[in-house]
């Protein structure tokens, strides 16, 4: 058994509530450092949009490997997003 072939027998309903989750602490970071005006809060777009592309896998929508892709292509995009845009504020 491959590692993690355990989480195969988790139903799916357990996955989506995890990325809605993980949707609504994106949502909140978004707010919060716009609230707080940090230079790189709508950076966090990135990873709630990412959220979204895995429900769209378990929806059926899009395989897992594109998924994937998609949420750790937008994951490094928030990550110079975020790098670029602390440097610009400490300069």
């Amino acid at each position: 058994m491959p590692v993690g072939g355990f989480l195969d027998s988790i139903p799916v309903a357990v996955f989506v509530a995890v990325h809605i989750a993980e949707l609504g602490i994106g949502l909140w970071a978004i707010r919060t450092l716009t609230n707080g005006r940090a230079p790189y809060a709508y950076a966090f777009a990135l990873y709630a949009i990412s959220q979204i592309g895995f429900l769209t896998v378990f929806g059926g929508a899009i395989t897992l490997k594109f998924g994937v892709l998609v949420e750790q292509m937008l994951v490094l995009a928030m990550v110079l997003w975020i790098a670029v845009r602390s440097q610009r504020a400490t300069a």
